[in-house]
């Protein structure tokens, strides 16, 4: 009888056992936490439980979401609201977020959606266009393939559907230089670097300190492009030579 009620226990512990994902479940965009990352995490978990038989210890903490509900650990559904196919094989997807919410990504980030195709779980990454601060809402751009997995779900949503997502991951986060003299530039930057305004006589000595026929990249306010381009043409570069942003 004990050896029974021993082996029953044993068998419950082993259906808890979390399940190692497969190859397909992972997107390959070096997400973190990855579903890899997300399964050790819960294996752990689970020995850990099972050697104190403590079942509660599998609960874990609860993380805590963002406005729109997003979880980087866990897949949250949200009901497609529209579906625009804007070429033969790219698709315009609105996504519904609760009341005003909004999904709040910062530059960079990207979501992870999750399909189901023959019985087989993938994940794509994909990253929203819409404004960051869009209320009520997000939209996502996808292109589909012949032969692409995800591309037959993409094919098969209609208004009313559920998908699921989860993130967000990624970040860019942008730290302007806050040199303001030589000085506190790399060595080998300080040669090449010029502090004040650009004229037409600091154009023409950058043209012809050049050993080659130089190519400029011109980015700044239209009237700066074009104060820019006029020296540049004035020093003897020919429009081919330079590209305005």
């Amino acid at each position: 009888m004990m050896a029974e009620r021993e082996e029953d226990e044993e068998e419950a512990w082993l259906q808890l056992r979390p399940v190692e994902p497969l190859p397909s479940q992972c997107c390959g965009s070096g997400c973190s936490p990855c579903v890899f990352d997300l399964y050790q995490r819960d294996l752990a978990r689970w020995e850990a439980a099972r050697a104190s038989k403590d079942r509660s210890l599998l609960r874990g903490s609860t993380s805590q979401s963002c406005p729109s509900e997003l979880n980087p650990e866990t897949f949250m559904a949200f009901r497609i609201s529209a579906v625009d196919r804007l070429s033969k094989d790219t698709y315009l997807v609105r996504f519904a977020l609760h009341g005003n919410s909004q999904l709040g990504l910062r530059p960079g980030q990207h979501l992870i959606l999750r399909g189901t195709v023959d019985d087989l779980e993938i994940q794509r990454a994909y990253t929203p266009i819409s404004p960051a601060n869009t209320e009520g809402y997000f939209e996502v751009l996808i292109k589909c393939y012949q032969t692409g997995l995800m591309s037959r779900c993409v094919k098969s949503w209609r208004v009313g559907d559920t998908a699921f997502w989860r993130g967000p991951f990624g970040s860019f986060c942008y730290k302007p230089n806050q040199e303001n003299s030589p000085e506190q530039l790399p060595w080998s930057y300080r040669d090449k670097t010029r502090f004040g305004r650009l004229g037409q006589d600091l154009v023409d000595e950058l043209v012809g300190s050049c050993r080659r026929k130089p190519f400029a990249l011109v980015c700044g306010s239209a009237e700066f492009t074009q104060d820019v381009a006029r020296c540049l043409l004035s020093a003897g570069l020919a429009e081919d030579a330079y590209f305005l942003f």
